[in-house]
């Protein structure tokens, strides 16, 4: 609900997944929950459908995924961060996430310095090999294919079934601790070279209000 340019960046968010055509859409909540439930409503004023699944404790970003798989009765699914924008195509993304038959794909954006936010290796076929910490990466040298640019932009396929792995009773985190069990395996990468914004960050937070509007009516998600 920060806001950006006038308008809770969810809203963003929300504009983008209608202009591509979803429908369904849950929202994982927990601490000032009824702040958003009054905003969003039932989506209706989109054109969608939109439920809520609700932490009564922190669960971790696993832990709040794996609570709302209940809702869903696909076979695959979409996660997005709700603190992060990054442009990419999603039917690309998803006919790339079937053709490997993965259980994760995760949508890689590139930036100058993936120090900042940590790093993403990837093999010659789309998969994950590695993820490096925050500082453990340099500065972008000229090869447009260099690993050390790609950083997690935030945007999930998933099956259910991996999902449904997750284990239950404690916080859980998907990028310290779900992904990295499937480096070198069912895990993939999406390279994308869309705008890329994460507002948890104060420097980019005040990048956003000049820019993401404008960005969004150019360029949207499809």
């Amino acid at each position: 609900m920060a806001p950006v340019a006038g308008r809770p960046f969810l809203e963003y968010l929300i504009e983008v997944l209608h202009s591509a055509g979803i429908k369904d859409v849950i929202l994982c909540v927990g601490y000032k929950s009824n702040q958003v439930r009054r905003w969003v409503g039932d989506g209706s004023r989109w054109g969608m459908r939109v439920r809520y699944s609700v932490e009564k404790e922190l669960r971790g970003t696993a832990g709040a995924v794996r609570l709302a798989v209940r809702l869903v009765k696909a076979p695959t699914c979409m996660v997005l961060n709700g603190d992060s924008f990054l442009e990419v195509n999603l039917g690309e993304m998803m006919a790339f996430h079937r053709s490997r038959k993965a259980l994760a794909t995760l949508a890689l954006a590139r930036v100058p310095n993936g120090g900042r936010y940590g790093g993403v290796r990837l093999r010659r076929d789309g998969r994950i090999s590695a993820f490096t910490e925050k500082g453990e990466t340099k500065p972008a040298p000229a090869s447009p294919r260099t690993a050390s640019q790609l950083i997690n932009g935030g945007v999930y396929m998933l099956q259910r079934r991996f999902v449904e792995s997750i284990p239950t009773g404690k916080p859980v985190s998907l990028e310290k601790e779900i992904f990295p069990r499937l480096v070198n395996r069912k895990l993939y990468g999406f390279v994308t070279r869309g705008f890329f914004i994460d507002i948890g960050v104060p420097a980019d937070y005040a990048r956003a209000q000049t820019e993401l509007a404008g960005r969004l009516d150019e360029s949207r998600l499809s």
